[in-house]
């Protein structure tokens, strides 16, 4: 097998691609979020958020398309709910 296509760069990848990709990671912690916050909070407010911070987590890459990608990009979803969920709070 070709390992350049197994290094490609994340430039040379659409952005359109990743979101689709990746939603259910983005899903899945906002889950993992929900289940710890009351009622009154909705899913789609958390997944929206998770879906802003997977964005800027594909602007903000540096290195090669493989599985240090979703460790990153899993920080940035995560953070940009939480930072979501606090200024809704205040």
């Amino acid at each position: 097998m070709n390992t350049s296509t197994l290094s490609s760069t994340i430039e040379n990848i659409d952005e359109e691609q990743f979101i689709k990709q990746f939603t259910p990671l983005v899903q899945r912690i906002a889950q993992h979020i929900m289940a710890k916050l009351p009622a009154c909070v909705l899913m789609d407010d958390l997944i929206q958020a998770g879906i802003a911070g997977l964005m800027s987590a594909i602007k903000r890459y540096k290195g090669s398309y493989d599985h240090q990608f979703e460790t990153f990009a899993a920080h940035c979803i995560r953070g940009s709910i939480l930072n979501q969920l606090r200024v809704s709070s205040d």
